[in-house]
């Protein structure tokens, strides 16, 4: 962005402290966090094969805060978004300062062992308080990216129950075909940087009732490999 366009923009409808922003440092340190995530939106809605997402409700699981930020700061349509993430703070926080009746936002408690230690584990049984069927899409970004193959497991089985019957699950990865299934590549082995073989991370996906439709690679730093995938 422009030294002049920075002067000219819009005070932000949604502005967050930077420590709720928990992206790289080398995406933030590319553009502000609304403009990413509006790219990080397009680029899924053209993989879906949406026009628009005026009518469209979003499940983003993980939420974080950017794709708050891209609709509403940026003016972008959309229907509506429901956002889930296990950082209680920042959730509080989007619940006090988003008024706009398109979005909601829910603290689930689960563990994990780099952001919510003290949190209950995850099971192909846990539930969110929303209708199945109630969402045109699924989201993760930057979310498998951090799970061991059991927890991943629970959460597509989990997240599938939401998807509509003509729904999508779209999620980022980490993929390397040079491994057997699994590793953690993070120096603490606790999820910080989880990869999986691609076949191995098909199969898990497919056991959970989804069926993929493409596989795509990487377009870094921005966007990790990502999976497009539908009810089956």
């Amino acid at each position: 962005m422009t030294l002049l366009s920075r002067l000219f923009r819009r005070a932000p409808v949604l502005d967050v402290p930077p420590e709720f922003n928990r992206n790289s440092a080398t995406v933030t340190a590319l553009m502000p966090p609304e403009d990413a995530g509006r790219l990080l939106l397009e680029k899924m809605r053209t993989r879906i094969g949406f026009e628009s997402y005026a009518d469209k409700s979003l499940l983003d699981f993980g939420c974080g805060v950017r794709f708050s930020q891209a609709i509403l700061n940026t003016k972008m349509p959309f229907g509506r978004y429901t956002g889930v993430d296990n950082f209680a703070p920042m959730i509080e926080l989007l619940q006090r300062n988003v008024r706009d009746p398109r979005f909601r936002y829910h603290f689930l408690d689960a563990y994990h062992p780099l952001y919510n230690v003290a949190g209950n584990r995850l099971s192909a049984t846990t539930t969110l308080p929303f209708d199945d069927g109630e969402f045109d899409v699924v989201a993760m970004f930057s979310v498998i990216t951090h799970q061991y193959p059991a927890d991943a497991e629970a959460i597509f089985t989990m997240l599938r129950r939401y998807a509509s019957p003509r729904g999508h699950l779209f999620f980022t990865c980490f993929l390397d075909d040079t491994i057997e299934e699994f590793e953690d590549r993070s120096p603490e082995k606790n999820g910080g940087r989880c990869h999986y073989n691609a076949r191995y991370l098909t199969s898990i996906v497919e056991r959970c009732r989804w069926r993929v439709q493409n596989i795509a690679p990487a377009e870094g730093p921005l966007i990790a490999d990502s999976f497009l995938c539908t009810p089956a």
